[in-house]
Formats: C-alpha cells, sequence, structure tokens
C-alpha cells in the first residue's frame, strides 16, 4: 500500500475523538441546565431537536453531492480521502456555531437579519451559499464526468479495465475551465473552508438560531443549553457526514481493486456520483436564475429527499457488491480509480 492510501492513525483517532468529544459535550450540558433547575423536558426537547436537525442537515443533497464528489475526485489520483466528510462537516459548522454564539451574547442586529426572511442581508448571503455550492458541486461533477469517459473508453476499447495504457477522455472547455475549481480541494482538509462557504449562506445558521432566540426569549434558557444546542447540532452532522465520507472512500477504492472484475462497480459508483452532482446542480443554478430575474425558472424538481436516496442507491451498490464479488487471495488492488490520472497539484 502506497503512503498516499495509507490511513494515519493518528487522524483517524483524532476524528474519532473529536466526534466523541462534540457528543459528549454537547450531551452534558443539558444534565447541567437541568441540574441548574430548569424544565427538563423542555430542555431534553430542544437538545433532541437540535441533534436530529443536524442528522438531518447531513443529508441534504448539496451535502451529499459535494462530500461524494470531492472523495471520488480525491481517490482517482490515490489519496486517503476518508476525512473529507469530517472537515466539511466542521467547516459548516464554525458559521453555525459562530452565529449561535453571536445570538446567544445578544448582538440583536443580527438576531433581526435572521429572523427577517426579507432580509437583503440574508437574501445575499442566501444567494451567495447557493452560488458557492452550484460552483464546486458542478466543478466537482464535471471532473468526475471526464474520468468516467475515460473508464468508458478504456472499458470498450479493451474489453475489461486492465488496459496498460488508459484510454484519454475528450478534455473539453466545461473540462477546462471547472478544472481549477476542482483541483482547490487537494487534500481533505481543503473541505474545511469550502464547508465554510456553503455555511454562509445563512440556511443553516437561521434555523439553528431561531432555536437559540425562540428558547431565550419564551423559556428563560439557561447558557448551558444556549451553548449546548449548536455543539448538538454539529455532533449530528458531523458524525453523519463523515461517515458518508468515510463510506464512500472506502467503496471508491474498493471499486478500483481487481480491476478486471470490479469495472462495472467502478462505472456505477462514479456514474451515481456524477449524476448526482450535475442534477444538485442544475436545481441550484435554476433557483439562482430565478432570484437573480425574478421569474419562476426553477426547475419542478424537489431535492428534500434526494440526499437520503443517493445514500440509499450507494449502500445497495455496496450490499451487492459483497454478495456477488470474492477477493482471490493474493490479488492486488488496482490502487487508483483510473491508472495514471494525474494527482491534482498540491
Amino acid at each position: 500500500m502506497t503512503p498516499a492510501l495509507r490511513a494515519p492513525a493518528t487522524s483517524m483517532i483524532g476524528i474519532v475523538v473529536t466526534i466523541a468529544g462534540l457528543h459528549l459535550v454537547g450531551w452534558g450540558l443539558p444534565v447541567v441546565a437541568i441540574l441548574m433547575g430548569k424544565d427538563g423536558l423542555l430542555v431534553l426537547g430542544l437538545a433532541v431537536a437540535a441533534y436530529a436537525l443536524g442528522v438531518r442537515h447531513a443529508f441534504d443533497a448539496d451535502h451529499i453531492a459535494a462530500i461524494d464528489n470531492a472523495t471520488r475526485k480525491l481517490s482517482a489520483p490515490g489519496v486517503r480521502a476518508h476525512s473529507v466528510g469530517f472537515w466539511f462537516s466542521l467547516g459548516h459548522s464554525t458559521v453555525v456555531v459562530g452565529t449561535v454564539i453571536l445570538l446567544a451574547a445578544g448582538v440583536h442586529f443580527l438576531v433581526a437579519v435572521i429572523e427577517d426572511d426579507s432580509s437583503p442581508i440574508r437574501t445575499a448571503a442566501g444567494l451567495w451559499g447557493l452560488s458557492i455550492s452550484v460552483l464546486f458541486v458542478l466543478a466537482f461533477g464535471i471532473v468526475n464526468l471526464h474520468s468516467l469517459v475515460r473508464l468508458v473508453k478504456r472499458h470498450k476499447a479493451a474489453g475489461s479495465a486492465e488496459a496498460e495504457s488508459p484510454a484519454r477522455g475528450p478534455i473539453g472547455p466545461m473540462f477546462r475551465l471547472f478544472r481549477p475549481v476542482a483541483n482547490l480541494v487537494d487534500r481533505p482538509g481543503r473541505m474545511y473552508p469550502l464547508g465554510l462557504l456553503f455555511g454562509l449562506g445563512f440556511d443553516t445558521a437561521a434555523t439553528i438560531g431561531l432555536f437559540i432566540t425562540t428558547g431565550l426569549a419564551s423559556f428563560q434558557v439557561s447558557w448551558a443549553l444556549a451553548l449546548a444546542l449548536p455543539l448538538l447540532f454539529t455532533a449530528g452532522m458531523s458524525l453523519f457526514d463523515t461517515l458518508d465520507g468515510a463510506f464512500m472512500s472506502r467503496l471508491y477504492r474498493w471499486a478500483a481493486q481487481h480491476a478486471g472484475r470490479n469495472v462495472r462497480y467502478n462505472l456505477v459508483v462514479t456514474s451515481l456520483s456524477v449524476a448526482s452532482a450535475l442534477l444538485v446542480a442544475a436545481v441550484g443554478l435554476s433557483e439562482i436564475l430565478s432570484q437573480a430575474t425574478a421569474a419562476n425558472l426553477a426547475l419542478p424538481i424537489d431535492t428534500t429527499y434526494f440526499g437520503f436516496v443517493v445514500v440509499g442507491a450507494f449502500i445497495v451498490v455496496a450490499a451487492v457488491a459483497v454478495l456477488t464479488t470474492r477477493r482471490p487471495v493474493g490479488e492486488a488492488p488496482a490502487g487508483s480509480l483510473v491508472e495514471g490520472e494525474p494527482a491534482s497539484p498540491g
């Protein structure tokens, strides 16, 4: 196994410790609030709601498309991409935690901005967040589409994925345009600023922020719960975003192993990644055009549960692969999704 594919033990331990710490502190603070004499049912209700909201947000279509396609893009040249979802969720959560801290500290201007759906600042921030998500999801999708074309051409030309010289896909203007954008994420840690940019749309922060403002105004929520809610939101989102990234990293690497037999799985998982990215980007772009032109140009596609559908499809593919494929003893893995594909510049 090459150094690029070796999972550093300290990295895995750090991820586990961080997520476990978020859960420990996030669930410990509500207990403190209850011990301080606050209504137990109210405290637990808000805590569970915040955690469930974070878990639900992890399955948003843009999250799934960004994490899955970034993992696929990084896995192609052999980068160990198991922590893509972890870094993305931390970046996204930074906006949430920062916003809620300001809300709890009484920054009334920010409260007014978040609560007013028609606020120009919130509208502009929402458009910014949507534009960033469309740009990067589309960039990842185009780069992965290029890899998919190469896989198909190689498979058709050689009858298997074990050709010594992989076929080159067409390098068109779309690929040349979006490859530099996708190459900004050349290692998992670069997903942190991307998650931060995604979070600047205020949609996530607005949702959890309303938990805080409602609790502080109506139920005299304690400081312990005010801090616990964003941490619980972060804990739920980071856990499932991390699991998604780790699962996809393992699936992509497995699909690249023993390429002669598993080329069909490589094609399937790459096709699913590309299709999800392009669909999410198309829906997002139509929403941007609708907002910019004040015309109803949005595509009639509901992506509310699209993330669950994509994750379910990948789980089915993994299950079928496990049931139908056996690894002969002594067979070595191929090591990358597309042989000869250059690594992103680092």
